[in-house]
């Protein structure tokens, strides 16, 4: 059998009873040292605490995952991980595989960073939208990021950043170098979300006794110093008054360093549909002329456009921006078949 075993945030005493007496009766006990940062004094302690001898294991080991899976069939293995062990997807995919070649697998479960930041801050966790990583190796592509955040950011919710840690490599992310990298994001999509007056809160090592959390706009955090990892930055969204509270009493942030990161970020299919309005009723009032000139009645045809015109900026108020397109889309189709069909020659 395959057990996989969160160590929650707190290092070898996060330990949970349970998950204690599966990894004492474990014939081999594994820690995944990849995902997040573990002291030797931890390692050390999960030895004397299980009894067993702990094996430390990187991520090239876990994707791989096949001398774990043959040993899971003949004895009961432990991984032991930090956090929730489901959390990692690289996790989720050994257990996956382990059950597809028969292999019973059993999950104890612990705190993980993506509930313990909400708790930490007092932002609401149902606030929380899609959870990113940043990667400085390029793994996951920097749009990919800042679409994450975008779209978050439209629906008024807040982002966790995840900032990249390698073992093996010795590696870490720096919050500052991750705040620089935003604000180049920013320079290359142009949607409004990430300047120097951005409010957003830097998490380092969430439940050890070193524990910090920064708060502000990021031209006040891009300087500091944040020590060793792991560390998480939140990008928060629309702010409820008990969140600005929180804010303001546990983080002991000022109100003068909080915004709302969601007023200013810009909706590609407000301004597309803005600009398409605009240029569909000067083509509209060009028609009207021209077949005045022609002497050619399209007054019907004109009434319909002019009805789709205003469905697309009344859904554009209502945020039903898909519609919104559509009846844009529809009113220029109409123009545009006068001119397709050479009734009406149309300016746009």
């Amino acid at each position: 059998m395959l057990f996989f075993i969160g160590l929650g945030l707190h290092g070898a005493k996060g330990i949970s009873l349970i998950g204690l007496e599966i990894a004492k009766k474990a014939e081999k006990v594994y820690l995944d040292v990849y995902t997040s940062p573990i002291a030797k004094e931890d390692v050390d302690s999960l030895k004397d605490l299980t009894g067993n001898e702990i094996v430390k294991v990187g991520r090239d080991f876990i994707e791989d995952g096949l001398e774990i899976i043959n040993q899971a069939r003949q004895k009961d293995v432990a991984l032991i991980a930090s956090g929730d062990p489901m959390v990692a997807t690289t996790h989720l995919d050994l257990r996956l595989r382990a059950e597809k070649h028969g292999i019973k697998t059993h999950v104890i479960h612990n705190s993980s960073i993506l509930c313990a930041l909400p708790g930490e801050t007092g932002l609401h966790a149902y606030n929380f939208g899609k959870t990113v990583t940043l990667m400085k190796s390029g793994l996951t592509p920097s749009s990919t990021v800042y679409e994450v955040i975008h779209e978050n950011l439209i629906r008024g919710l807040h982002t966790i950043i995840l900032l990249e840690y390698d073992f093996s490599a010795g590696f870490f992310l720096k919050p500052n170098e991750a705040l620089e990298s935003l604000l180049n994001m920013e320079r290359d999509f142009r949607q409004g979300i990430f300047d120097d007056e951005t409010f957003v809160i830097v998490a380092s090592r969430i439940g050890s006794n070193s524990q910090l959390l920064h708060g502000g706009k990021i031209r006040s955090l891009i300087d500091k110093d944040y020590s060793e990892p792991p560390h998480a930055i939140i990008v928060p969204g629309k702010l409820h008054f008990t969140e600005m509270d929180a804010l303001k009493t546990l983080l002991k942030i000022s109100e003068d360093q909080i915004t709302d990161n969601s007023s200013k970020v810009k909706i590609l299919a407000v301004s597309m549909v803005k600009r398409y309005v605009l240029n569909t009723r000067k083509a509209l009032s060009k028609a009207r002329e021209r077949s005045k000139v022609e002497k050619k009645n399209f007054d019907d045809l004109f009434e319909n456009i002019e009805c789709y015109i205003s469905d697309a900026e009344r859904f554009l108020n209502m945020g039903k921006f898909e519609l919104a397109i559509l009846s844009i889309g529809y009113a220029e189709g109409l123009l545009d078949s006068l001119r397709f069909i050479k009734e009406l020659e149309i300016e746009w």
